[in-house]
Protein backbone atom coordinates (compact mmCIF):
# COMPACT_ATOMS: atom_id res chain seq x y z
CA UNK A 1 0.00 0.00 0.00
CA UNK A 2 1.34 3.42 -1.04
CA UNK A 3 0.43 6.91 0.15
CA UNK A 4 -1.43 7.66 -3.08
CA UNK A 5 -3.77 4.71 -2.54
CA UNK A 6 -5.46 6.12 0.55
CA UNK A 7 -8.77 7.11 -1.08
CA UNK A 8 -9.21 4.34 -3.66
CA UNK A 9 -10.65 1.63 -1.42
CA UNK A 10 -13.16 3.87 0.33
CA UNK A 11 -14.31 5.42 -2.94
CA UNK A 12 -15.34 1.88 -3.97
CA UNK A 13 -16.77 0.68 -0.64
CA UNK A 14 -18.81 3.73 0.35
CA UNK A 15 -18.61 6.41 -2.38
CA UNK A 16 -21.43 8.53 -0.93
CA UNK A 17 -20.01 8.74 2.59
CA UNK A 18 -18.79 12.19 3.66
CA UNK A 19 -15.00 12.25 3.56
CA UNK A 20 -14.23 15.93 4.23
CA UNK A 21 -16.13 18.77 5.87
CA UNK A 22 -14.75 22.28 5.38
CA UNK A 23 -17.00 25.07 6.60
CA UNK A 24 -20.29 24.70 4.73
CA UNK A 25 -18.77 22.39 2.10
CA UNK A 26 -18.91 18.61 2.18
CA UNK A 27 -17.16 16.17 -0.14
CA UNK A 28 -17.87 12.46 -0.37
CA UNK A 29 -15.25 9.80 -1.09
CA UNK A 30 -16.21 9.41 -4.75
CA UNK A 31 -15.91 13.17 -5.40
CA UNK A 32 -12.52 13.48 -3.70
CA UNK A 33 -11.10 10.41 -5.44
CA UNK A 34 -12.24 11.67 -8.86
CA UNK A 35 -10.64 15.05 -8.22
CA UNK A 36 -7.40 13.41 -7.08
CA UNK A 37 -7.27 11.24 -10.23
CA UNK A 38 -7.75 14.28 -12.46
CA UNK A 39 -5.25 16.30 -10.46
CA UNK A 40 -2.61 13.55 -10.71
CA UNK A 41 -3.09 13.43 -14.48
CA UNK A 42 -2.97 17.23 -14.67
CA UNK A 43 0.37 17.27 -12.84
CA UNK A 44 1.76 14.72 -15.31
CA UNK A 45 0.54 16.78 -18.27
CA UNK A 46 2.38 19.81 -16.85
CA UNK A 47 5.65 17.88 -16.83
CA UNK A 48 5.84 16.64 -13.24
CA UNK A 49 7.50 13.23 -13.17
CA UNK A 50 8.72 10.69 -10.66
CA UNK A 51 11.12 12.21 -8.15
CA UNK A 52 10.24 15.84 -8.91
CA UNK A 53 9.62 18.07 -5.90
CA UNK A 54 6.31 19.96 -5.79
CA UNK A 55 5.99 22.74 -3.21
CA UNK A 56 2.76 23.69 -1.45
CA UNK A 57 2.23 26.93 0.50
CA UNK A 58 -1.26 27.04 1.95
CA UNK A 59 -3.32 26.70 5.11
CA UNK A 60 -5.31 23.50 5.75
CA UNK A 61 -8.04 23.03 3.13
CA UNK A 62 -9.47 20.21 0.99
CA UNK A 63 -7.04 21.06 -1.83
CA UNK A 64 -4.13 20.43 0.54
CA UNK A 65 -5.43 16.89 1.14
CA UNK A 66 -5.93 16.34 -2.60
CA UNK A 67 -2.34 17.34 -3.32
CA UNK A 68 -1.03 15.28 -0.40
CA UNK A 69 -2.42 12.20 -2.14
CA UNK A 70 -2.12 13.10 -5.84
CA UNK A 71 1.56 14.12 -5.83
CA UNK A 72 2.87 10.85 -4.32
CA UNK A 73 0.44 8.89 -6.53
CA UNK A 74 2.52 9.82 -9.59
CA UNK A 75 5.84 9.20 -7.84
CA UNK A 76 6.58 12.89 -7.23
CA UNK A 77 7.48 14.34 -3.84
CA UNK A 78 5.35 16.79 -1.87
CA UNK A 79 7.24 19.56 -0.06
CA UNK A 80 4.85 21.29 2.38
CA UNK A 81 5.97 24.85 3.14
CA UNK A 82 5.45 26.61 6.46
CA UNK A 83 2.97 29.46 6.02
CA UNK A 84 4.57 31.43 8.86
CA UNK A 85 8.06 31.60 7.38
CA UNK A 86 9.60 34.80 6.06
CA UNK A 87 10.27 35.20 2.35
CA UNK A 88 13.99 34.59 2.94
CA UNK A 89 13.30 31.34 4.78
CA UNK A 90 10.93 30.19 2.04
CA UNK A 91 13.51 31.06 -0.60
CA UNK A 92 16.08 28.89 1.14
CA UNK A 93 13.79 25.84 1.39
CA UNK A 94 12.43 26.13 -2.17
CA UNK A 95 15.95 26.31 -3.59
CA UNK A 96 17.31 23.64 -1.26
CA UNK A 97 14.53 21.20 -2.20
CA UNK A 98 14.90 22.04 -5.91
CA UNK A 99 11.15 22.49 -6.22
CA UNK A 100 9.92 22.29 -9.81
CA UNK A 101 6.28 23.35 -9.39
CA UNK A 102 4.98 25.66 -6.68
CA UNK A 103 1.32 25.86 -5.62
CA UNK A 104 0.09 28.51 -3.20
CA UNK A 105 -3.00 30.10 -1.70
CA UNK A 106 -3.98 33.57 -2.87
CA UNK A 107 -2.73 35.29 0.29
CA UNK A 108 0.82 34.03 -0.37
CA UNK A 109 1.17 35.38 -3.91
CA UNK A 110 2.83 38.57 -2.70
CA UNK A 111 5.33 36.63 -0.57
CA UNK A 112 6.39 34.47 -3.52
CA UNK A 113 6.54 37.49 -5.85
CA UNK A 114 9.13 39.02 -3.50
CA UNK A 115 11.51 36.11 -4.11
CA UNK A 116 10.39 34.74 -7.46
CA UNK A 117 13.43 36.04 -9.34
CA UNK A 118 15.69 34.18 -6.87
CA UNK A 119 14.00 30.79 -7.18
CA UNK A 120 16.39 28.70 -9.23
CA UNK A 121 14.42 25.56 -10.10
CA UNK A 122 10.72 26.49 -10.13
CA UNK A 123 9.37 26.53 -13.69
CA UNK A 124 5.60 26.74 -13.02
CA UNK A 125 3.41 28.48 -10.45
CA UNK A 126 -0.22 27.72 -9.59
CA UNK A 127 -2.71 29.46 -7.33
CA UNK A 128 -5.32 27.65 -5.23
CA UNK A 129 -7.82 30.30 -6.19
CA UNK A 130 -7.90 32.70 -9.12
CA UNK A 131 -5.48 32.38 -12.02
CA UNK A 132 -3.65 35.24 -13.74
CA UNK A 133 -1.13 35.78 -16.52
CA UNK A 134 1.64 34.84 -14.08
CA UNK A 135 -0.13 32.02 -12.26
CA UNK A 136 -2.01 28.97 -13.42
CA UNK A 137 -5.29 28.05 -11.71
CA UNK A 138 -5.50 24.99 -9.48
CA UNK A 139 -8.96 24.06 -10.76
CA UNK A 140 -7.64 24.22 -14.34
CA UNK A 141 -5.26 21.36 -13.50
CA UNK A 142 -8.29 19.28 -12.57
CA UNK A 143 -10.84 20.37 -15.17
CA UNK A 144 -8.54 20.01 -18.17
CA UNK A 145 -7.36 16.52 -17.26
CA UNK A 146 -8.83 13.17 -18.31
CA UNK A 147 -9.29 10.62 -15.52
CA UNK A 148 -7.15 7.76 -16.86
CA UNK A 149 -3.69 7.56 -15.30
CA UNK A 150 -0.79 5.68 -16.90
CA UNK A 151 0.89 2.90 -14.93
CA UNK A 152 3.72 4.43 -12.90
CA UNK A 153 6.24 2.22 -11.15
CA UNK A 154 6.51 3.38 -7.54
CA UNK A 155 8.41 1.54 -4.82
CA UNK A 156 7.61 1.73 -1.13
CA UNK A 157 11.13 3.06 -0.52
CA UNK A 158 10.53 6.03 -2.84
CA UNK A 159 10.30 9.40 -1.10
CA UNK A 160 6.69 10.61 -0.88
CA UNK A 161 7.02 13.73 1.31
CA UNK A 162 10.02 15.93 2.04
CA UNK A 163 9.22 17.60 5.35
CA UNK A 164 11.49 20.36 6.59
CA UNK A 165 12.35 20.36 10.27
CA UNK A 166 10.90 23.18 12.33
CA UNK A 167 14.10 25.21 12.29
CA UNK A 168 14.17 26.12 16.00
CA UNK A 169 17.85 25.12 16.05
CA UNK A 170 19.57 26.49 12.95
CA UNK A 171 19.12 25.78 9.21
CA UNK A 172 16.12 23.66 8.31
CA UNK A 173 16.81 20.19 6.92
CA UNK A 174 14.61 18.23 4.54
CA UNK A 175 13.62 14.91 6.10
CA UNK A 176 12.87 12.43 3.31
CA UNK A 177 9.83 10.35 4.29
CA UNK A 178 9.08 7.35 2.09
CA UNK A 179 5.78 5.66 1.31
CA UNK A 180 6.87 2.85 3.65
CA UNK A 181 7.70 5.31 6.45
CA UNK A 182 4.33 7.03 6.27
CA UNK A 183 2.16 3.96 5.73
CA UNK A 184 3.92 2.19 8.61
CA UNK A 185 3.00 5.18 10.76
CA UNK A 186 -0.60 5.05 9.50
CA UNK A 187 -1.00 1.35 10.29
CA UNK A 188 0.43 1.80 13.78
CA UNK A 189 -1.86 4.70 14.63
CA UNK A 190 -4.93 2.83 13.35
CA UNK A 191 -4.12 -0.04 15.72
CA UNK A 192 -3.23 2.14 18.71
CA UNK A 193 -6.19 4.51 18.34
CA UNK A 194 -8.63 1.77 17.24
CA UNK A 195 -9.86 3.97 14.40
CA UNK A 196 -12.76 2.99 12.16
CA UNK A 197 -15.09 4.44 9.54
CA UNK A 198 -17.47 5.85 12.16
CA UNK A 199 -14.86 8.21 13.58
CA UNK A 200 -15.12 11.95 12.91
CA UNK A 201 -11.75 13.65 13.23
CA UNK A 202 -11.57 17.38 13.98
CA UNK A 203 -8.17 18.76 13.02
CA UNK A 204 -6.91 22.21 13.99
CA UNK A 205 -3.21 21.70 13.24
CA UNK A 206 -1.25 23.12 10.29
CA UNK A 207 -0.70 20.55 7.53
CA UNK A 208 2.86 21.54 6.71
CA UNK A 209 3.80 19.88 10.00
CA UNK A 210 4.41 16.11 10.10
CA UNK A 211 1.36 15.64 12.34
CA UNK A 212 -0.65 16.21 9.13
CA UNK A 213 -0.34 12.44 8.77
CA UNK A 214 -3.12 12.07 11.35
CA UNK A 215 -5.83 13.66 9.15
CA UNK A 216 -4.78 11.32 6.33
CA UNK A 217 -5.17 8.29 8.59
CA UNK A 218 -8.85 9.01 9.22
CA UNK A 219 -9.44 9.02 5.45
CA UNK A 220 -7.56 5.74 5.16
CA UNK A 221 -10.06 4.00 7.46
CA UNK A 222 -13.08 5.64 5.79
CA UNK A 223 -13.93 8.12 8.52
CA UNK A 224 -14.76 11.82 8.19
CA UNK A 225 -12.22 14.65 8.41
CA UNK A 226 -13.35 18.09 9.64
CA UNK A 227 -10.82 20.69 8.50
CA UNK A 228 -10.28 24.02 10.22
CA UNK A 229 -8.19 26.44 8.19
CA UNK A 230 -6.83 28.05 11.36
CA UNK A 231 -7.27 27.43 15.05
CA UNK A 232 -9.94 29.45 16.81
CA UNK A 233 -11.27 28.25 20.20
CA UNK A 234 -14.84 29.41 19.52
CA UNK A 235 -15.05 27.68 16.13
CA UNK A 236 -13.39 24.60 17.55
CA UNK A 237 -15.95 24.30 20.34
CA UNK A 238 -18.82 24.96 17.93
CA UNK A 239 -17.77 22.21 15.52
CA UNK A 240 -17.06 19.64 18.22
CA UNK A 241 -20.78 19.83 18.96
CA UNK A 242 -22.14 20.49 15.46
CA UNK A 243 -20.17 17.74 13.70
CA UNK A 244 -20.31 15.28 16.61
CA UNK A 245 -16.53 14.87 16.57
CA UNK A 246 -15.14 11.67 18.08
CA UNK A 247 -11.40 12.43 17.87
CA UNK A 248 -9.70 15.78 18.49
CA UNK A 249 -6.09 16.70 17.74
CA UNK A 250 -4.59 19.70 19.54
CA UNK A 251 -1.19 20.81 20.72
CA UNK A 252 -0.95 21.67 24.46
CA UNK A 253 -1.02 25.43 23.87
CA UNK A 254 -4.32 25.00 21.98
CA UNK A 255 -5.76 22.97 24.86
CA UNK A 256 -4.77 25.79 27.21
CA UNK A 257 -6.38 28.42 24.96
CA UNK A 258 -9.62 26.39 24.80
CA UNK A 259 -9.72 26.11 28.59
CA UNK A 260 -9.10 29.84 28.98
CA UNK A 261 -11.88 30.56 26.45
CA UNK A 262 -14.34 28.37 28.35
CA UNK A 263 -13.43 30.13 31.61
CA UNK A 264 -14.16 33.52 30.04
CA UNK A 265 -17.22 32.37 28.07
CA UNK A 266 -19.25 29.88 30.13
CA UNK A 267 -21.74 28.05 27.97
CA UNK A 268 -23.36 24.79 26.94
CA UNK A 269 -20.35 23.03 25.47
CA UNK A 270 -20.92 19.45 24.41
CA UNK A 271 -18.08 16.88 24.41
CA UNK A 272 -20.34 13.84 24.74
CA UNK A 273 -19.36 12.39 21.34
CA UNK A 274 -15.60 12.77 21.88
CA UNK A 275 -13.82 9.51 22.69
CA UNK A 276 -10.18 10.64 22.37
CA UNK A 277 -8.35 13.93 22.68
CA UNK A 278 -4.93 13.42 21.10
CA UNK A 279 -2.22 15.90 22.10
CA UNK A 280 1.49 16.27 21.54
CA UNK A 281 4.29 18.39 19.95
CA UNK A 282 5.28 19.93 23.29
CA UNK A 283 4.91 19.09 27.00
CA UNK A 284 1.53 19.49 28.68
CA UNK A 285 1.89 20.94 32.19
CA UNK A 286 0.24 18.58 34.68
CA UNK A 287 -2.01 21.34 36.07
CA UNK A 288 -3.34 22.09 32.57
CA UNK A 289 -3.72 18.39 31.78
CA UNK A 290 -5.78 17.71 34.91
CA UNK A 291 -8.06 20.66 34.17
CA UNK A 292 -8.50 19.51 30.57
CA UNK A 293 -9.41 15.95 31.58
CA UNK A 294 -12.01 17.28 34.03
CA UNK A 295 -13.41 19.60 31.35
CA UNK A 296 -13.57 17.31 28.30
CA UNK A 297 -14.35 14.12 30.26
CA UNK A 298 -13.01 11.88 27.50
CA UNK A 299 -9.99 9.67 26.97
CA UNK A 300 -6.68 11.54 26.60
CA UNK A 301 -3.73 10.21 24.62
CA UNK A 302 -0.34 11.88 24.44
CA UNK A 303 1.77 11.39 21.33
CA UNK A 304 5.52 11.94 21.28
CA UNK A 305 7.21 11.96 17.92
CA UNK A 306 9.40 13.90 15.54
CA UNK A 307 9.56 14.66 11.85
CA UNK A 308 12.32 12.15 11.25
CA UNK A 309 10.13 9.34 12.66
CA UNK A 310 7.06 10.11 10.49
CA UNK A 311 6.29 11.05 13.43
CA UNK A 312 5.20 8.36 15.91
CA UNK A 313 7.50 7.16 18.71
CA UNK A 314 5.52 6.76 21.96
CA UNK A 315 2.00 7.06 23.38
CA UNK A 316 0.84 7.73 26.91
CA UNK A 317 -2.42 5.86 26.59
CA UNK A 318 -5.85 6.72 28.04
CA UNK A 319 -5.70 4.18 30.87
CA UNK A 320 -2.42 5.80 31.98
CA UNK A 321 -3.97 9.25 32.39
CA UNK A 322 -4.91 8.88 36.08
CA UNK A 323 -5.45 12.25 37.76
CA UNK A 324 -6.67 11.14 41.20
CA UNK A 325 -4.34 8.23 41.82
CA UNK A 326 -1.13 7.57 43.67
CA UNK A 327 2.00 9.70 43.57
CA UNK A 328 3.33 7.29 40.95
CA UNK A 329 0.20 7.80 38.82
CA UNK A 330 0.60 11.58 39.01
CA UNK A 331 4.26 11.38 38.08
CA UNK A 332 3.37 9.22 35.08
CA UNK A 333 1.32 12.09 33.66
CA UNK A 334 4.66 13.79 32.95
CA UNK A 335 5.91 10.83 30.90
CA UNK A 336 5.45 10.34 27.17
CA UNK A 337 4.48 6.72 27.69
CA UNK A 338 5.75 3.66 25.87
CA UNK A 339 6.46 2.71 22.27
CA UNK A 340 3.75 2.86 19.63
CA UNK A 341 2.86 -0.19 17.54
CA UNK A 342 5.75 -1.53 15.41
CA UNK A 343 8.32 0.92 16.84
CA UNK A 344 11.21 0.27 19.22
CA UNK A 345 12.47 3.05 21.50
CA UNK A 346 15.39 3.08 23.94
CA UNK A 347 17.11 5.60 26.20
CA UNK A 348 20.88 5.15 26.12
CA UNK A 349 23.90 6.64 27.86
CA UNK A 350 27.09 7.86 26.16
CA UNK A 351 28.42 4.29 26.04
CA UNK A 352 25.36 3.13 24.10
CA UNK A 353 23.94 1.10 26.99
CA UNK A 354 20.36 1.33 28.20
CA UNK A 355 20.15 3.78 31.08
CA UNK A 356 19.28 2.71 34.60
CA UNK A 357 15.98 3.98 36.04
CA UNK A 358 16.08 7.78 36.46
CA UNK A 359 19.46 8.06 34.69
CA UNK A 360 19.39 10.65 31.88
CA UNK A 361 20.24 9.55 28.34
CA UNK A 362 19.31 10.11 24.69
CA UNK A 363 16.13 8.68 23.20
CA UNK A 364 16.75 6.56 20.08
CA UNK A 365 14.17 4.99 17.78
CA UNK A 366 14.04 2.09 15.32
CA UNK A 367 11.32 0.98 12.92
CA UNK A 368 9.94 1.25 9.40
CA UNK A 369 8.82 4.77 10.31
CA UNK A 370 12.41 6.12 10.47
CA UNK A 371 13.14 8.51 7.60
CA UNK A 372 15.29 7.64 4.63
CA UNK A 373 17.63 10.51 5.53
CA UNK A 374 18.14 14.23 5.15
CA UNK A 375 17.96 15.59 1.60
CA UNK A 376 21.49 15.94 0.25
CA UNK A 377 23.06 15.93 3.72
CA UNK A 378 24.81 12.56 4.00
CA UNK A 379 27.00 13.63 6.91
CA UNK A 380 24.01 14.89 8.92
CA UNK A 381 22.15 11.68 8.08
CA UNK A 382 25.09 9.57 9.29
CA UNK A 383 25.16 11.50 12.58
CA UNK A 384 21.44 10.99 13.09
CA UNK A 385 20.87 7.40 11.89
CA UNK A 386 23.36 4.84 13.21
CA UNK A 387 22.93 1.11 12.64
CA UNK A 388 19.27 1.68 11.84
CA UNK A 389 18.63 3.70 15.02
CA UNK A 390 17.43 7.30 14.84
CA UNK A 391 19.17 9.47 17.44
CA UNK A 392 16.52 12.02 18.35
CA UNK A 393 18.56 14.56 20.32
CA UNK A 394 15.87 14.38 23.01
CA UNK A 395 17.09 13.59 26.50
CA UNK A 396 15.03 11.32 28.71
CA UNK A 397 14.82 8.86 31.56
CA UNK A 398 13.03 5.55 32.03
CA UNK A 399 11.29 4.44 35.21
CA UNK A 400 11.27 0.89 36.56
CA UNK A 401 8.11 0.09 34.59
CA UNK A 402 9.49 1.20 31.24
CA UNK A 403 7.78 4.59 30.91
CA UNK A 404 9.89 7.17 29.12
CA UNK A 405 10.14 10.73 30.47
CA UNK A 406 11.43 13.47 28.19
CA UNK A 407 13.74 15.67 30.21
CA UNK A 408 14.55 18.17 27.49
CA UNK A 409 16.26 18.73 24.18
CA UNK A 410 19.94 17.89 24.35
CA UNK A 411 20.76 21.40 23.11
CA UNK A 412 18.45 23.08 25.64
CA UNK A 413 20.17 21.67 28.72
CA UNK A 414 21.57 24.35 31.04
CA UNK A 415 24.93 23.76 32.73
CA UNK A 416 25.30 25.98 35.79
CA UNK A 417 28.26 25.52 38.08
CA UNK A 418 28.85 22.06 36.62
CA UNK A 419 25.27 20.95 37.36
CA UNK A 420 22.91 19.86 34.57
CA UNK A 421 19.56 21.66 34.68
CA UNK A 422 16.71 20.69 32.36
CA UNK A 423 14.38 23.61 31.57
CA UNK A 424 11.28 21.44 31.53
CA UNK A 425 11.39 20.66 35.25
CA UNK A 426 11.71 24.38 36.03
CA UNK A 427 8.82 25.13 33.66
CA UNK A 428 6.67 22.51 35.41
CA UNK A 429 7.32 24.29 38.73
CA UNK A 430 6.34 27.64 37.19
CA UNK A 431 3.12 26.23 35.71
CA UNK A 432 2.09 25.08 39.18
CA UNK A 433 1.69 28.72 40.23
CA UNK A 434 -1.98 29.77 39.97
CA UNK A 435 -1.13 33.11 38.33
CA UNK A 436 1.04 31.66 35.55
CA UNK A 437 -0.53 31.09 32.13
CA UNK A 438 2.62 30.19 30.17
CA UNK A 439 6.31 29.80 30.95
CA UNK A 440 9.60 29.11 29.16
CA UNK A 441 13.07 28.66 30.62
CA UNK A 442 16.50 29.14 29.04
CA UNK A 443 20.12 29.38 30.11
CA UNK A 444 21.81 32.78 29.87
CA UNK A 445 25.52 33.66 30.26
CA UNK A 446 26.75 34.01 33.83
CA UNK A 447 30.30 35.14 34.69
CA UNK A 448 30.37 33.11 37.88
CA UNK A 449 28.45 29.95 37.00
CA UNK A 450 28.80 29.71 33.21
CA UNK A 451 25.03 29.82 32.80
CA UNK A 452 22.13 30.83 34.98
CA UNK A 453 18.44 30.00 34.76
CA UNK A 454 16.17 32.66 33.26
CA UNK A 455 12.39 32.31 33.02
CA UNK A 456 9.91 34.06 30.74
CA UNK A 457 6.41 34.18 32.18
CA UNK A 458 2.99 35.11 30.81
CA UNK A 459 0.47 35.85 33.55
CA UNK A 460 -3.22 35.06 33.46
CA UNK A 461 -5.56 37.99 32.88
CA UNK A 462 -5.72 40.46 35.76
CA UNK A 463 -3.16 38.54 37.79
CA UNK A 464 -0.28 40.42 39.38
CA UNK A 465 2.81 38.92 40.95
CA UNK A 466 6.41 40.03 41.41
CA UNK A 467 9.61 38.46 40.13
CA UNK A 468 10.74 37.64 43.67
CA UNK A 469 7.44 35.98 44.58
CA UNK A 470 7.79 33.59 41.63
CA UNK A 471 11.42 32.82 42.47
CA UNK A 472 10.45 32.04 46.07
CA UNK A 473 7.60 29.85 44.82
CA UNK A 474 10.05 27.82 42.70
CA UNK A 475 12.55 27.62 45.55
CA UNK A 476 10.05 25.54 47.53
CA UNK A 477 9.71 23.05 44.66
CA UNK A 478 13.22 22.82 43.21
CA UNK A 479 16.78 22.42 44.34
CA UNK A 480 18.19 25.89 44.96
CA UNK A 481 20.55 25.78 41.97
CA UNK A 482 17.63 25.03 39.64
CA UNK A 483 15.39 27.95 40.56
CA UNK A 484 15.23 30.91 38.14
CA UNK A 485 17.72 33.66 38.88
CA UNK A 486 15.66 36.17 36.91
CA UNK A 487 12.12 36.45 35.56
CA UNK A 488 10.94 38.42 32.55
CA UNK A 489 7.21 39.01 32.05
CA UNK A 490 5.87 38.82 28.48
CA UNK A 491 2.46 39.29 26.88
CA UNK A 492 2.96 36.04 24.93
CA UNK A 493 5.68 33.48 24.27
CA UNK A 494 7.08 33.30 20.75
CA UNK A 495 5.89 30.05 19.18
CA UNK A 496 6.10 28.31 15.84
CA UNK A 497 2.79 27.26 14.21
CA UNK A 498 2.86 23.82 15.88
CA UNK A 499 2.92 25.38 19.34
CA UNK A 500 6.59 24.86 20.17
CA UNK A 501 8.18 27.76 22.00
CA UNK A 502 10.90 29.40 19.92
CA UNK A 503 13.64 29.40 22.51
CA UNK A 504 16.10 30.46 19.84
CA UNK A 505 14.35 33.85 19.75
CA UNK A 506 14.43 34.13 23.54
CA UNK A 507 18.15 33.29 23.66
CA UNK A 508 19.44 35.45 20.82
CA UNK A 509 19.94 38.76 22.64
CA UNK A 510 21.77 37.06 25.52
CA UNK A 511 24.17 34.91 23.48
CA UNK A 512 24.81 37.24 20.54
CA UNK A 513 28.52 37.69 19.91
CA UNK A 514 29.61 35.01 22.38
CA UNK A 515 31.53 31.85 21.50
CA UNK A 516 28.61 29.55 22.20
CA UNK A 517 26.02 29.66 19.42
CA UNK A 518 22.33 30.11 19.99
CA UNK A 519 20.71 26.68 19.73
Amino acid sequence: MLLGDILRRNAKLHPDKTAIIYGDMKYNYYEIEERVKKLAKGLLMKGIKRGDRVGLLEHPCPQFIELYIAIPRIGAVLVPLNCRLSSNELEYIINDAEIKMLLMGEEFIYVINEIRRNLKTVDSYYCIGKSSKDLGGYEDLIQESPCQLPDISIEDDDVAVQMYTSGTTGRQKGAMLTHKNLMSNHMGRIVDLQLDKDDIFLSCIPYYHVAAEYPLIILYVGGTLVIHREFDPANFLKDVKAEKATILLLVPSMVNFVLQYIDKNPGNYDFSTVRILLYGASPMPVAVLKKAINTFKCNFLQSYGLTEASPGVTFLRPEEHIIDGTEEDTKRLTSCGKEVFNVEARVINEKGDDVDPDEVGEIIVKGDNVMKGYWRLPEETAKTIKNGWLYTGDMGTVDNKGYIYIVDRKKDMIISGGENIYPREVEDALYAHPSVLEAAVIGVPDDDWGESVKAFVVLKDEKKITEQEIIEFCKKRLASYKKPKSIEFLDALPRNPTGKVLKKELKEKYWQGLNRGVS
